[in-house]
């Protein structure tokens, strides 16, 4: 008996592109509030941003790119 050529490590690799788009913007979501909660930084550069509204590839391009150093 040959054995499944495709195997998966579980259903989230198998989602449709739009439920996983979805997924990750709602953690997104999270990541940013997370930020401009714990960190100054973020909290600064962030202070016009309301994490719920990064919902699209067009709203997170609005996002200001920050760097490391």
């Amino acid at each position: 008996m040959a054995a499944d050529p495709v195997e998966y490590f579980d259903a989230l690799e198998t989602r449709n592109p739009a439920e996983r788009e979805a997924a990750l913007f709602a953690a997104l979501v999270r990541q940013i509030a997370h930020a401009q909660s714990r960190a100054a930084y973020f909290a600064e550069i962030l202070c016009d941003i309301d994490a719920r509204d990064i919902t699209s590839r067009a709203a997170l391009a609005t996002l200001p790119v920050t760097r490391k150093s």
